[in-house]
């Protein structure tokens, strides 16, 4: 029995055993555990970069494309039939001429001839006239004189009209006088007669002179026509005329570009042709009276790009219209920029001409608009940006940016000037976190170079 109780004993202490062991090992632990390390939360803020707001000027600027088009063609048609007896022995296609430069010559010989008959014709009249000229001074002096006859026929017949009714004349004798007296009256009447006439005449004389005068101007005309010149400073694409071919009325010979300025037309977006009429002055009348001072109130002007490689030629440009239509299918407005003097200042394998279906990039730049602020478009999160307060900490700004130039927004209200702003990514961001800014220089002074007083192009 107590050899039992002892082994029961044993086995009861046995299992406490290792629970008192456990007890004290947790107690040792517990009481020497370390205390948790106080970690300063400013070192472990996330860094961000940043940029500080400031107000610039900027001018909007829109980037298109276009295809070169001369300002000016010409299609040389023949106006006259006749073979080709002349040909400018530079006159093939690409070469380049100057205003009036003879370029072909149409036989003029039908047309001399023709001018040669009707300026015989005009003669022939001009001697017709000047006949009833003189045939009416001679009429006149004719009439004065048979005037003068019919006066003294009448005096005759008078006295005899008095003889006869104091019977001292025969009848026949009275009838005598009375007949030279109806003869000399009846030449009197001829002759005025003869002279009403004359103006009818003479009125039909002037009518066929200025007939033939018509038609005298129409053969100088197509004889001026023989004569194809350059009717401006242009460059040949086209030659159809050839020595001793027979040119038909009609016909196309010649078909040249103008050299003195280019035209290209752009296309551009509602939301482009917005920002550029935001600096525009809101008075100036849709329908200007004065073009040139409609343009200029515009301010627009424009920098055309040509890239040949890694070569990069530029143009300076000017705005001439804005089309009058918008494309239905692209939804597009046109706006025509002009260069002048295109072929000016060339450098082979440097700097092309500008000629016909080059494909240019052109921007147009409007005028500036003042108190702008630019901000990076990766700093704007949802119409919202992440700005860094004094103490550091990070505060959502709400924006509504005017419109988006490049990588960059424009701003005019709701953001003050001298706002530190977040421009990096940050995950996640929580109103009143802390941040550890780090101002960028580099995006500083990309802004400063967007803007009107740092860009290089647009203060051109």
């Amino acid at each position: 029995m107590p050899q039992t109780f002892f082994n029961n004993y044993l086995k009861r202490l046995i299992m406490i055993i290792p629970i008192i062991i456990a007890i004290l090992i947790t107690g040792y632990l517990v009481r020497h555990r370390k205390q948790p390390e106080q970690i300063d939360h400013f070192s472990h803020a996330p860094s961000v970069r940043i940029i500080k707001t400031q107000s610039n000027s900027i001018q909007p600027r829109v980037i298109g494309n276009g295809y070169v088009q001369p300002e000016k063609t010409w299609q040389a048609v023949a106006q006259v039939s006749g073979k080709i007896v002349e040909k400018n022995a530079m006159l093939k296609k690409g070469a380049f001429f100057k205003k009036d430069t003879i370029l072909l010559k149409i036989d003029p010989t039908a047309y001399e001839l023709a001018i040669a008959q009707m300026e015989s014709v005009i003669a022939q009249i001009k001697a017709q006239i000047a006949t009833l000229d003189v045939e009416k001074n001679n009429i006149l002096a004719s009439l004065a004189i048979e005037k003068k006859a019919l006066a003294l026929s009448k005096k005759e017949l008078n006295r005899q009209t008095a003889l006869y009714a104091k019977n001292r004349i025969s009848a026949s004798r009275f009838d005598q006088e009375k007949l030279k007296h109806s003869q000399q009256t009846a030449k009197v009447q001829t002759l005025k007669n003869s002279l009403n006439v004359l103006p009818s005449n003479k009125k039909a004389l002037h009518a066929q002179l200025a007939m033939n005068q018509s038609k005298l101007d129409d053969a100088r005309l197509n004889l001026s026509y023989t004569i194809i010149k350059a009717p401006f400073h242009c460059r040949i694409t086209d030659v159809y005329g050839e020595i001793a071919q027979f040119a038909q009325k009609g016909q196309t010979l010649i078909k040249a570009d103008s050299t003195n300025a280019v035209e290209i037309p752009v296309f551009l977006s509602v939301s482009k042709m917005r920002r550029l009429i935001s600096s525009v002055d809101k008075s100036i009348h849709l329908i200007p009276d004065d073009t040139i001072n409609w343009k200029e109130k515009l301010g627009f002007h424009s920098i055309v790009r040509f890239k040949l490689g890694q070569i990069v030629s530029k143009w300076q440009a000017e705005v001439s219209r804005i089309d009058a239509s918008m494309d239905p299918q692209t939804r597009t407005i046109g706006i025509i920029v002009v260069v002048d003097k295109p072929y000016a200042k060339i450098r082979i394998g440097e700097r092309p001409p500008l000629i016909r279906n080059m494909f240019c990039e052109v921007e147009i730049i409007g005028q500036p608009l003042q108190n702008c602020i630019l901000i990076p478009r990766i700093a704007i999160h949802d119409n919202m940006i992440y700005s860094v307060t004094p103490d550091k900490k990070l505060k959502k700004i709400h924006i509504k940016p005017d419109f988006y130039q490049g990588d960059f927004s424009i701003i005019r209200q709701g953001l003050m000037p001298d706002t530190q702003i977040i421009i990096s990514d940050l995950l996640p961001a929580v109103d009143g976190m802390s941040v550890n800014p780090i101002f960028d220089k580099q995006m500083t002074a990309r802004i400063l170079e967007e803007s009107s007083e740092g860009h290089p192009e647009v203060n051109k």
